[in-house]
């Protein structure tokens, strides 16, 4: 599974992460960006008077793959 992570600094200067699963592949780096902006300028994310989205700072593909466990011996109910 791809998942778009983007990093934002908050007006307190922490690091924030949003995380979007089912992302759109065939966007560019400039719809990202530009996205990213749109999200800070609006301020939809707050506590308290702290903008949690205030600047942009980067974003990532993540890809994540799913390994199953080796079959192991069951446990045995006591």
């Amino acid at each position: 599974m791809k998942t778009l992570e983007m990093s934002f600094k908050s007006a307190d200067t922490r690091i924030k992460y949003l995380r979007l699963k089912y992302v759109n592949e065939t966007l560019s780096a400039e719809d990202v960006q530009e996205t990213m902006l749109k999200m800070a300028a609006a301020k939809l994310f707050a506590k308290g008077d702290v903008a949690l989205y205030d600047q942009p700072v980067a974003a990532n593909i993540v890809e994540t793959t799913k390994t199953p466990f080796p079959a192991a011996e069951p446990v045995p109910a006591a």
